[in-house]
């Protein structure tokens, strides 16, 4: 099955997604009913009280996480299993988000807190005297138009104050963004710490071009010196356990859902968790108790 110049976007790659789909059939119309329910269960139905930021904090993530969801289906089962994988990174990472605002409205404040530390580090950037010969004047004068370098840092340093929460600001006084692992651990998921610590970190190689991820794309000699490059279907992770991580990922996002707002309805999501082991056991996915 040859790839011709066109690549991707040549007719050739049509064989490998047909193969791709024969093989995985019965995952891939379980990942499409599963996105059906996710979408016909009404969930942007639910009222929000206006001052309901945490609700509105753990929807808003769970949007987007949908968006999410349906791209890594769209690219894997195209053959773009690679970034398809990538994606599953931030998928993962949504879900911490959600799980990480539904333990309450002080994690929810310290998770909304990013937003104003990172606009911080961008002022900081821009503003220093060492990186002013990676900015034009035009440049750093567009940037702070509507408000000046000192009106920016006082807003944000005054907004993250009213935010009442004592661990966004250090010993010094200066703020710190919580990162991902420490959001994991107050969420205390041994299934979350699990994927952390093995399926994120693994996937994070893709997403950094780490030299890990190399290997992909080199046939070695016995010596383990290079023989040849290879590209195209040949170097596409096409195992399929970005797309079971997919959907785990979205299942423990309804748990927390249905913690805060008790909906969607827990036997539905116990479900789908009980259809999912049992044909994950069919690819040894769920061999581990995770």
């Amino acid at each position: 099955m040859p790839i011709n110049e066109y690549g991707f976007l040549g007719k050739d790659i049509k064989q490998y997604e047909d193969n791709l789909l024969a093989k995985y059939k019965d995952v891939f119309d379980f990942y499409e009913e599963f996105n059906h329910f996710l979408h016909k269960a009404n969930f942007f139905g639910i009222e929000l009280k206006n001052d309901d930021f945490q609700g509105g904090s753990i929807m808003g993530i769970f949007a987007k996480s949908l968006t999410t969801f349906q791209s890594i289906y769209i690219l894997f089962k195209h053959y773009f299993c690679n970034n398809a994988e990538n994606l599953s990174r931030i998928l993962f990472e949504e879900m911490v988000n959600i799980s990480y605002c539904s333990l309450g409205k002080d994690e929810t404040r310290r998770y909304l807190s990013l937003q104003a530390i990172n606009k911080l580090k961008l002022i900081n950037t821009v503003n220093q005297k060492e990186n002013e010969k990676y900015f034009t004047k035009n440049d750093k004068e567009i940037f702070f138009k509507e408000k000046s370098y000192n009106d920016w840092k006082n807003e944000l340093i005054s907004y993250l104050h009213n935010l009442g929460v004592k661990e966004i600001f250090d010993k010094e006084g200066d703020p710190v963004a919580i990162n991902i692992e420490e959001r994991i651990k107050k969420v205390n998921s041994k299934s979350i710490m699990h994927y952390y610590l093995t399926f994120y970190r693994i996937v994070s190689a893709g997403i950094h071009s780490s030299p890990d991820i190399l290997e992909r794309y080199f046939i070695f000699d016995e010596n383990r010196l290079m023989k040849e490059l290879y590209w195209g279907p040949k170097a596409e992770n096409c195992e399929i356990n970005s797309i079971f991580a997919a959907i785990h990922f979205m299942i423990i996002n309804l748990e927390y859902i249905h913690s805060y707002f008790g909906h969607p309805k827990k036997e539905d999501i116990s479900n789908y968790w009980k259809r999912i082991r049992e044909l994950g056991s069919k690819y040894h996915y769920f061999d581990q108790n995770i």
